[in-house]
């Protein structure tokens, strides 16, 4: 997540001195590059009508398509947070879907992503890291947060209760992936957890991973599990996570960010290497040969496969936007036109319902030196925020003296004035929101 912060706000910074504008061309013509970055975190597809898909990023927030990837349009109307990492949509009623923000916690549409209202109730950190919806009993959602704290709904979102019965607590910020497969949940922190909806606590799958941070997890048609790791490569389990065997050798000391695996009928994995692209094995990852052509050589952050076409494939990619290919990943084109809002409509439209001067006075106020934390980045919080920026981060109930420490030296903090403002964002957080797990 640091790294994630840094090119955050580079990107902002960049994007402010030159524009950013919407990139299209006519139908005759291959699409441009984007001007400027367009950051994609996440890509899903609408199970029963495949040509409408959405996309999350920074900092449009949300994307949708209704062309099968090749015309891409804002999707945010109501999103008072454009850093949108995560997407869950509804497998019974697809014009439902939920993101997850860093900052703004989780919003819910449900007219497929026309309007965007926060679901937030009860969620005690609103930097969401994970989401994930329980496909058999959709109105449950389970998200993980930037501090390793776990948090369920059962009802769309309208009440949040904590879920993270015996999990260890971990400092810093953490790296999570959920994924559900037949009534169990699977959660990667630190290490492989599980957890069924009638258990009273998380209990971990296996010791076989333990040193290894869990970066994503999948299923194959066979149930075989997959899991990517941070510097330790990829691993496969054919029993659920009891036993584990390395796969892809040249992957071992790789940080493999995604991994999906083949529809029925098919050995295929895809897996995405943090700055070397997408690899993909034929048959269940013996060979491995990298797809590059027409991709870039960058990050891929998000990986989808059409449901009724598994050789159409849609990528999203840390810095040059979206890609789709017709051909298994092989070839990767860019769509036809992608309409990204110049920042600075995106930044005035957060601000529009900001409280004026004078109005929404916190009940607690924060110390002389709180400004400096403006130099990092915005709040959502009106009261608090100087800083006009798509980057907001919530004073939720949580630990705040890691990132304080962190962002101390370039802000320009003492060590008397870090105390100060972790002491008054601890206690703001309890006034405004409440006890939390």
């Amino acid at each position: 997540m640091r790294v994630r912060r840094a090119v955050a706000r580079l990107w902002l910074a960049a994007s402010l001195l030159v524009g950013l504008f919407a990139a299209s061309a006519p139908a005759d013509e291959p699409a441009p590059p984007p001007t400027d970055p367009l950051l994609i975190n996440q890509i899903v597809i609408d199970p029963k009508h495949p040509n409408f898909l959405y996309a999350a990023g920074r900092p449009v927030g949300v994307l949708k398509s209704t062309d099968r990837g090749l015309t891409w349009l804002p999707a945010r109307n109501g999103l008072r947070n454009t850093s949108a990492y995560h997407l869950a949509i509804d497998p019974t009623h697809p014009d439902v879907l939920y993101v997850g923000t860093y900052g703004g916690g989780v919003y819910q549409t449900r007219d497929g992503a026309k309007t965007w209202i926060p679901v937030n109730a009860g969620l005690g950190n609103t930097n969401i890291y994970a989401l994930a919806i329980d496909p058999f009993r959709p109105q449950r959602l389970i998200v993980s947060t930037s501090t390793g704290d776990v948090f369920e709904t059962r009802d769309r979102g309208s009440a949040w209760m904590s879920y993270g019965q015996n999990l260890p607590v971990q400092p810093g910020e953490v790296i999570a992936t959920l994924l559900f497969k037949t009534g169990l949940l699977y959660l990667g922190q630190e290490t492989l957890f599980q957890r069924s909806l009638h258990d009273p606590v998380w209990r971990q799958v296996s010791d076989g991973l333990k040193d290894a941070v869990i970066t994503a997890l999948t299923f194959d048609r066979d149930g075989t599990l997959y899991a990517g790791t941070r510097h330790d490569g990829l691993f496969r389990s054919p029993d659920g996570g009891r036993t584990w065997t390395r796969i892809g050798a040249q992957f071992e000391r790789r940080w493999v960010r995604l991994v999906a695996a083949g529809t029925t009928g098919s050995r295929r994995l895809t897996v995405s290497i943090l700055g070397e692209g997408l690899f993909r094995s034929d048959d269940g990852g013996a060979a491995w040969r990298k797809l590059e052509a027409g991709l870039p050589q960058d990050d891929v952050e998000a990986l989808a496969v059409d449901p009724a076409d598994p050789d159409r494939l849609y990528a999203g990619t840390h810095h040059h936007g979206l890609f789709y290919s017709v051909d298994g990943g092989d070839h990767w084109q860019r769509p036809d036109r992608v309409v990204q809002e110049p920042v600075q409509d995106i930044i005035a439209s957060l601000a529009a319902g900001e409280a004026k001067p004078g109005e929404g006075v916190p009940p607690v106020s924060p110390p002389a030196a709180f400004v400096k934390c403006n130099q990092c980045h915005g709040w959502a919080e009106a009261p608090l925020n100087q800083k006009k920026t798509y980057w907001r981060v919530a004073p939720n109930r949580r630990n705040w003296a890691p990132t304080v420490t962190r962002m101390a030296p370039g802000a320009g903090l003492t060590s008397e004035e870090a105390k100060q403002i972790i002491e008054f964002l601890t206690t703001y957080a309890g006034a405004n929101h409440g006890a939390t797990r």
